[in-house]
């Protein structure tokens, strides 16, 4: 917002015409030379009139800028404004209670052009989201008569974020911050002003999730968004407007500017706790205007945390240091990777500081355009049809889905797909909040995203507005105090030194035992404590095996801490199934997770060949140990060969009637492509036999995460292969960007053979995947399900 005072220009008694030429970023100021934020890569560069437009008329004297700070820990309340035509006049400076009774005042004769006045308050209701107290600072003049002259209110509150150490801290009490990032992306007016309703609604559908944070990722809303967010008591984290900028002479003039005045219009605003300077900053942006911007961003607040660059310098070839309050990343990355990610930048030799995740644990799932045009006259938005020409094609393509989609003919509509994907997202977004609630110095996340926008399918909250989860599910691994199943750890000796040995905790043999930890992680509140029960129960919620313990209670901390260890002996089956393990503590603390029991392998058959010219199957341990290796896949005539490449020979091999597994890592032999396994992507699960005996219900879960990979069949060459009889896929790759098909796990039928090719993870596992087959209960079960249907005759 801005104010200009056009007296000089006005025309009494005469028509006057108030003009405003506006350039929006992109030619006249190039876009990344202007504080454009983020938004024209979300859709459009908005500009304009975009909010409400007034003129103020003051017959005598008037009062702008009124600017106030307050000091939560002594009350102590600073007020200023500018004043026009008022000397002469007595200034009255009031400070209402939230209950609107008087708590402070100072009055002074008006000598000079402003006003600063110095209040004290006791004592003090400090604001805070489940009881957001907000106070008036009310300033009058009036004149000898005491006649009111005129008169300006702002409100605002006694808050602080802090942080003692590695402990984040609300008013001095621990507290955890679990936000979701808004880009600002209305579609029914393009720009971030939505009105009351709408903005009361969100932060209402937002608290149902668990969520009492929202992040302003790189763009300033509307004033109203801003006085619902005190009023609610929901806390903003304002990210500036600086992303992958152009640092011309310009931009440093400008931005300087821009950013003490968006500073001076929302600092009182209690609700916006965290400040950053930008995003995902690099090697353009230096610590001189940084640093500037710095300054200005602490000269302009109080009793707030603030960082430089979200995400951080050294994350994305910035600044070597930073200043900020917190470590704050942006990791992106398949769930095995996550774990390492966070161990690569831990640094204990660094000063003590909360880590909060500025952004992270994007989920991509599928928009059903069908339903979409349903709800919009059968028609599709324009944009959903138009690329943004920020962005090359091969790396969105929302824009194309309508063309792609139907060409692809795959067994699933847009209905499906959409329910599938949601469900995968569902578990790629509790594994990953799950493994940040079991570290200590977590102050807290923003999860990407809050809303569907033409830039990307991974939020919260579809088209309509609906929640993609339920809620009460979601508020499981997402409240102030979670469960969390964790585990013990191991080692082994290997080539003549110790290694980790990961251990899969999602994946059982039968009768092994379940050795299990569980860890309270409460990051506000009080005490937390007493009794907590368990239960093992499969699908029909019969109830195989239960316990109870009493637990002490623990204050609220960034630290989590074990609370039970649960040893449990996994059900005797002949099949593979899934159970669901439950925890239950008492105050209303709950989780639950699937557990998946296989019959155990404890021989492989016989007619087995191993062709492993590179040694790239040693990792598939007793089954290579006792197998027949062959140096010519021709000599493997009777067997089923397993191979790590593809060559000539092995497809001569299959063509005259052999059976084959292609364990492929990477591209070679087939044609594959590199692409992440959980992000990005929908896993499409086929009906076929492997499938049917392996445990799943439709779609990707926790029992895929020591097989998953980075790399899939080019599913565009296998249709095309010469020679191929027939294709069925098994397990499938759709781009949920690209919407192109990839394939995990195929069923290819050459000549008078067949052949089954998989880039799926069987022996050594990448971040903090098992190592070797044995290990790797899953995948072991899986090969073996393989290896029995390509032995059939028929």
């Amino acid at each position: 917002p801005f104010a200009i005072d056009v007296t000089s220009a006005v025309r009494p008694g005469q028509e006057n015409d108030l003009r405003l030429t506006i350039y929006k970023p992109g030619e006249r100021f190039p876009m990344r030379e202007s504080l454009a934020g983020f938004l024209p890569d979300v859709c459009i560069p908005f500009g304009g009139v975009w909010q409400p437009a007034r003129l103020a008329f003051f017959p005598t004297a008037a009062v702008s800028n009124l600017r106030l700070t307050s000091d939560p820990h002594s009350g102590a309340v600073m007020v200023q404004a500018a004043t026009h035509q008022a000397d002469g006049l007595k200034a009255v400076v009031r400070i209402l209670t939230p209950d609107g009774h008087e708590a402070a005042s100072w009055q002074a004769q008006v000598s000079e052009a402003a006003i600063e006045a110095g209040l004290s308050v006791d004592p003090v209701q400090l604001w805070h989201p489940a009881h957001p107290a907000l106070y008036t600072a009310e300033l009058t003049l009036r004149d000898a008569t005491g006649t009111l002259v005129t008169r300006v209110q702002k409100q605002f509150g006694f808050r602080s974020l802090s942080r003692d150490g590695d402990q984040l801290m609300l008013n001095n009490q621990p507290y955890g911050l679990r936000g979701v990032l808004n880009w600002g992306w209305y579609p029914e007016i393009l720009c971030p002003a939505p009105d009351a309703e709408t903005i009361r609604d969100e932060f209402r559908r937002v608290r149902e999730y668990g969520y009492n944070m929202v992040k302003l990722c790189l763009y300033v809303p509307s004033p109203l968004y801003f006085e619902i967010a005190d009023e609610e008591g929901m806390l903003l984290w304002l990210e500036l407007p600086l992303w992958l900028p152009k640092v011309s002479e310009r931009l440093r003039q400008q931005a300087p500017v821009e950013y003490a005045d968006i500073l001076a219009a929302v600092n009182h605003h209690p609700s916006i706790v965290i400040y950053s300077l930008g995003c995902e900053l690099g090697s353009s942006v230096d610590d001189v205007l940084l640093g500037q911007l710095n300054d200005i961003l602490r000269a302009s607040t109080q009793d707030v945390l603030a960082c430089d660059n979200s995400g951080s310098g050294e994350a994305y070839g910035g600044l070597a240091f930073d200043f900020a309050d917190f470590n704050d990343y942006h990791f992106y990355c398949d769930l095995h990777n996550f774990n390492p990610l966070m161990d690569h930048f831990r640094r204990d030799w660094r000063p003590a500081r909360p880590w909060i995740f500025g952004e992270f644990c994007d989920a991509d799932d599928y928009r059903d355009l069908g339903e979409v045009a349903a709800a919009n006259h059968g028609e599709l938005h324009w944009w959903l049809l138009e690329q943004n020409p920020i962005h090359a094609i091969s790396v969105l393509a929302y824009s194309q889905q309508s063309i792609r989609m139907p060409k692809l003919s795959i067994p699933f509509d847009g209905q499906a797909l959409q329910r599938l994907s949601r469900q995968q997202s569902f578990v790629i977004r509790k594994s990953i909040l799950e493994k940040v609630r079991a570290r200590a110095s977590m102050g807290g996340y923003i999860v990407t995203s809050i809303r569907e926008t033409p830039l990307a399918t991974s939020s919260m909250f579809d088209d309509f507005g609906r929640g993609k989860y339920d809620p009460q599910a979601f508020r499981e691994f997402n409240s102030d105090a979670v469960l969390v199943l964790e585990q013990g750890r191991a080692r082994v000796w290997k080539y003549g030194g110790d290694r980790p040995a990961p251990i899969d905790r999602n994946n059982h043999e039968t009768g092994a035992v379940m050795d299990f930890r569980v860890v309270l992680s409460q990051s506000a509140g009080g005490d937390t404590g007493g009794a907590l029960r368990w239960r093992l129960q499969d699908d029909a919620q019969q109830v195989l095996a239960s316990g109870r313990t009493l637990v002490n209670a623990a204050p609220a901390s960034h630290i989590p801490h074990q609370i039970a260890n649960l040893q449990i002996t996994a059900p005797e089956t002949t099949v593979a199934r899934e159970y669901k393990l439950v925890v239950e503590l008492d105050g209303g603390i709950h989780n639950q997770w699937p557990l998946w029991v296989y019959p155990a392998v404890n021989t492989w058959p016989d007619s087995i060949a191993i062709y492993d010219p590179a040694g790239r199957l040693q990792d598939l341990d007793d089954l290579v140990q006792n197998a027949a290796r062959v140096t010519d896949p021709t000599n493997a005539a009777g067997k089923v060969l397993i191979t790590s490449v593809f060559t000539a020979a092995v497809a001569t091999f299959v063509e005259q009637g052999g059976r084959a597994i292609l364990l492929q890592a990477g591209d070679g032999g087939l044609p594959a492509k590199p692409c992440p396994f959980w992000r990005e992507a929908i896993k499409l699960l086929y009906d076929h036999p492997v499938l049917k005996q392996f445990p799943q219900q439709g779609f990707a879960d926790m029992q895929f995460y020591h097989l998953a990979t980075d790399s899939a069949l080019d599913t565009a060459y296998l249709e095309s292969w010469a020679g191929v009889e027939h294709i069925q896929p098994i397990i499938r790759r759709l781009d949920a960007r690209q919407f192109t098909l990839l394939d995990y796990l195929t069923e290819i039928h050459v000549g008078a053979g067949r052949l089954m090719a998989t880039t799926l993870r069987f022996g050594s596992g990448t971040g903090d995947q098992v190592n070797g087959l044995k290990a790797n209960i899953a995948a072991r079960h899986l090969l073996y399900l393989m290896l029995q249907h390509v032995s059939k005759t028929e």
